[in-house]
């Protein structure tokens, strides 16, 4: 992973820039950092084979951070050093002779596969040097040689020829800058066009700078954005001729009052292909972006979700207000159904559509085309708040939501002191054993067919979320309920103690017709309510019979409801996701929520087990010694009459 470059070290200077130079014997490495660092145009005399790490000044550069330069030996020897060097890089600088063929064939025979192997990711330099000094040699003739080794290997940023000795410095130049300014987050040279993620960044620089114009980047526009990113304003003239510059090379980038986010689009393309990356960094970092083209860290109050593991976050109703609105306007057609390239929309100024993937792709119910109704829309929102609030805020601020868009429920333990719960998202663990119909049921609670595979078979765990109706006390007319299918591994591993104090209320389903699942689901009760109760964490829990449209086993009835009787918990909730018959269980599931001093298994935890044991040895110890007193006190009598 890439050092964080110019962050402060312990005095507060920043960090320099690692570029290492490596290549065959006799490429010139040495003679390059020695050029680059020395005010003499004369070549050098009297080289040592490796030169100690040489730094070049911030002042050497238009971004005011230092590059330590790292020469490399040669030798068979010194390989595991270079190695070392390599991977500690942040750009890499790799030299060949263009007069020696042997040495060029190296760079796709060796180094290049050498850097793969070693999963280095950081920009690489092609650097040719002549030792005939040939005026073919030049830098149009280094572009021709390294043409096909580039296009293999595109972490290649670009090639030198440094015959020239003053070309020297521009090398390490070049490097600084692929660093601080990385192409690769920005611009797809094998498209020639801007990344996803950059587009996505661009765009909300427009909207933020453009919303009080009517979303048309005029001269005001124009100037928001110099200003932020502490340029001169523009006079009058200078708008114009760049207006009228984009509208020459890119029609559809103009209209009678400004630039349009094409325009914007095309003028940051020009950018970087003229090689001015630097003004488009600038840019996307005054808007808060980092070099993954994500918020950065101070963009996302992460103080506002701090929370313990019985502790939830929710949206706020404002932000929910905000989210209905964004959906109204765009349900075109009202009709309670946001098509996929609207949601796409949604998440236009996003780094990506986080929707798109696991574990939100298939966690809502669906329309019969793909789209969302606003139930599910905001189930999905409650979902990645409740599970991620950093993408949660990440997406909300890059659709500009103003204020504070979370709140904290109070923790589960206080619920359970004040016997109600005032949560509107439940999250629900959904436990069993292997084929006990798990999947079915969430299938069925948000829509799809009881029998559809969507998991594929994953050891993943899987979110389904719905708003149910809700007839509790919080006087919520629907919550927002979350299943979320625990796969228990093959070693029968639960999760962490943290992440159960994350359940609301745990669900142990069981197959009705085999009675070797109802034995597992009651031991997986067992294990996880001793394991929540010994962390701190209980919560009710309920156990579901499945799979009612078959025939039971002897006693089906019977044993479950004698043994969720002893524990003092409901009897087992019976349901076929087959026939769509569930017994109101997704209510149930609310009202166990609401009341989280209910339904909590009587089950003496190991460390109850542990005190009590602990206690009994005690008495026993105290016995012990009581005994040993009283019978030393006799001894003690006895011998003082004996003596008498």
């Amino acid at each position: 992973m890439m050092r964080m470059i110019g962050m402060g070290g312990s005095h507060g200077s920043p960090k320099p820039v690692r570029i290492v130079v490596v290549g065959e014997k006799a490429t010139g490495k040495t003679s390059l950092i020695k050029a680059a660092s020395s005010e003499s145009p004369q070549p050098h005399q009297n080289i040592p084979p490796v030169l100690p790490y040489t730094t070049l000044p911030s002042e050497w550069f238009c971004d005011p951070i230092p590059a330590t330069i790292i020469d490399t030996s040669s030798k068979p020897e010194d390989r595991e050093k270079v190695v070392k060097e390599v991977k500690e890089a942040d750009a890499i600088v790799l030299t060949f002779v263009v007069d020696r063929q042997e040495t060029l064939d190296r760079l796709s025979e060796y180094w290049l596969p050498l850097f793969r192997q070693l999963e280095v990711r950081v920009p690489i330099i092609l650097v040719g040097y002549s030792v005939t000094n040939n005026e073919y040699h030049n830098q149009f003739g280094t572009e021709i040689m390294t043409t096909s080794i580039r296009e293999q290997y595109r972490e290649i940023e670009t090639c030198f020829d440094w015959s020239a000795r003053h070309v020297a410095r521009g090398v390490f130049w070049y490097a600084q800058q692929a660093v601080i300014n990385p192409i690769g987050p920005i611009y797809d040279k094998e498209t020639s066009s801007l990344k996803p993620r950059c587009v996505a960044a661009l765009t909300r620089v427009y909207v933020l700078s453009t919303r009080d114009h009517d979303y048309i980047l005029n001269e005001a526009g124009l100037n928001n954005i110099q200003a932020r990113c502490c340029y001169k304003p523009l006079t009058p003239a200078e708008s114009k001729g760049l207006i009228d510059f984009v509208q020459e090379r890119s029609p559809l980038g103009v209209n009678e009052n400004g630039i349009t986010i094409d325009g914007f689009l095309f003028l940051n393309t020009y950018l970087v292909e003229q090689g001015r990356i630097r003004k488009v960094w600038n840019i996307l970092r005054k808007f808060g972006y980092n070099n993954e083209l994500r918020l950065a860290d101070d963009m996302i109050p992460y103080s506002s979700f701090k929370h313990m593991p019985d502790q939830s976050v929710e949206l706020t109703d404002e932000a929910i207000g905000f989210l209905r609105g964004i959906y109204k306007n765009l349900d075109e057609h009202s009709g309670n159904n946001l098509g996929l390239q609207m949601i796409g929309y949604v998440f236009q100024t996003s780094p990506e559509n986080p929707w798109n993937n696991a574990p939100y792709k298939d966690a809502a119910e669906k329309t019969d085309d793909g789209g969302l109704s606003l139930e599910a829309f905001l189930s999905l929102w409650s979902l990645m708040t409740l599970i991620d609030p950093a993408r949660s805020l990440e997406c909300l601020i890059c659709i500009c939501y103003p204020s504070s868009a979370v709140r904290i429920t109070r923790r589960r333990a206080l619920d359970r002191k004040e016997q109600n719960s005032e949560r509107r998202v439940v999250q629900c663990f959904v436990f069993g054993p292997k084929n006990a119909g798990k999947s079915a049921l969430l299938n069925q609670f948000i829509g799809r067919p009881y029998d559809d595979d969507n998991n594929n078979g994953s050891t993943e765990e899987r979110y389904a979320v719905n708003m149910v109706d809700n007839y509790g006390v919080t006087g919520d007319i629907k919550k927002t309920l979350v299943l979320k299918e625990i796969q228990i591994q093959e070693d029968g591993l639960l999760p962490s103690n943290e992440a159960l104090g994350a359940c609301d209320v745990a669900i142990f389903v069981y197959d009705s017709s085999d009675e070797s699942s109802w034995k597992r689901a009651i031991d997986l009760l067992v294990e996880v309510a001793t394991t929540s109760e010994d962390a701190g964490f209980e919560f009710p829990c309920l156990v579901v019979a499945a799979k009612t449209d078959l025939d039971s086993f002897p006693e089906a009835i019977e044993e479950p409801t004698r043994a969720t009787q002893e524990i003092g918990i409901e009897a087992p909730i019976s349901i076929s996701s087959k026939l769509g018959e569930f017994d109101n269980l997704f209510q149930k599931i609310l009202t166990a929520a609401e009341h989280p001093h209910l339904g909590v298994p009587q089950i003496e935890s190991k460390k109850k087990k542990s005190r009590k044991l602990m206690k009994r040895s005690l008495v026993v110890v105290s016995i012990g010694t009581g005994a040993l007193i009283v019978g030393l006190g006799s001894f003690r009598l006895y011998a003082a009459r004996k003596q008498r």
